[in-house]
């Protein structure tokens, strides 16, 4: 049975995936609801409904009527995605797209990865409604996040002070996806139901690895002056899982997992499945890259 998507539900509309996935929405004219805890300013032709995020009763009145919900929360607490399935379910929404937005949630050992708990609940719950004919699903698979990552220095590379802390060898190429091509390619989902009906959907900007990273930047922004760190990912990774199980936990102790993936060939790696095509978008050229660069490097300045 051939479905159309068109009222959607997104939660999590002010996050850094969710502002770009809301746009991507009112471009292709969806006709959206953004589900928010407290009244804020949202872009025009946005439906805004508060909600009690602790109420599957509450949310469930809110989705009534829709034909997708999309999570694009990203508190570390699994009760709210799990309230939104539930939720989700009982309004009889045909599509829910959890808040993946990482690695291949299929490839073996990548949701074992602590860091990755929240994902792993919401895929089970979402795997099950779908087995229980009470929704469907889809997830969007995009690896790392490339403006943010090298923005905020999660990639390794501090493009103004010339330093590169490398995963491992720096030498696994990874998925890199801009959060304007995760937006576009999450609001595309849903302008093809059947072709995306129960599974993740993989989508990237480039494929490349922390050393090719680098050396964009160092064509970017000049070969002189870089100061290069390798490091053993391995041991890092071991005191992160001590001190998350000992609850001496700072930031360091989530980064330095995914960062642990981004190094493993086995939890990270191109797609073996690309749809991009499917999901609007098209792989970035090695310039376009050393553009962002470059835009980056300048804004910090």
């Amino acid at each position: 049975m051939s479905h159309t998507i068109k009222n959607v539900a997104l939660a999590g509309a002010g996050g850094n995936v969710g502002a770009r996935v809301l746009n991507a929405l009112l471009d292709l004219k969806f006709d959206v609801t953004v589900l928010s805890r407290s009244s804020k300013a949202f872009p025009a032709g946005t439906r805004v409904k508060l909600v009690d995020f602790t109420s599957i009763e509450d949310l469930s009145t809110a989705i009534a009527g829709q034909d997708a919900v999309i999570d694009a929360t990203f508190s570390p607490e699994v009760d709210t995605p799990l309230r939104l399935i539930d939720a989700a379910a009982k309004a009889g929404v045909y599509r829910f797209i959890t808040s993946d937005f990482g690695l291949d949630p299929d490839l073996p050992g990548v949701h074992d990865i602590p860091v990755f708990g929240r994902k792993k609940v919401s895929y089970e719950a979402v795997k099950k409604r779908a087995a229980d004919n009470r929704l469907t699903y889809t997830l969007v698979a995009c690896g790392a996040f490339l403006d943010w990552s090298l923005s905020t220095g999660f990639a390794g590379l501090n493009l103004q002070e010339k330093t590169a802390w490398i995963f491992g060898d720096g030498n696994n190429v990874v998925p890199w996806t801009t959060l304007e091509d995760v937006g576009k390619a999450t609001a595309n989902v849903l302008l093809h139901p059947q072709e995306t009906l129960n599974r993740p959907v993989y989508v990237h900007s480039v494929f490349m690895s922390q050393n090719q990273l680098l050396g964009a930047a160092k064509e970017a922004l000049g070969n002189k002056g870089w100061t290069v760190t390798y490091n053993d990912m391995e041991p890092l990774f071991e005191t992160a899982l001590a001190d998350l199980k000992s609850g001496n936990i700072t930031d360091a102790t989530f980064v330095v997992q995914i960062q642990y993936c981004l190094a493993s060939k086995a939890l990270a790696h191109p797609w073996e499945r690309d749809d991009n095509t499917l999901a609007g978008l098209e792989e970035w050229s090695q310039e376009k890259v050393k553009m962002l660069i470059q835009t980056i490097a300048t804004k910090a300045m």
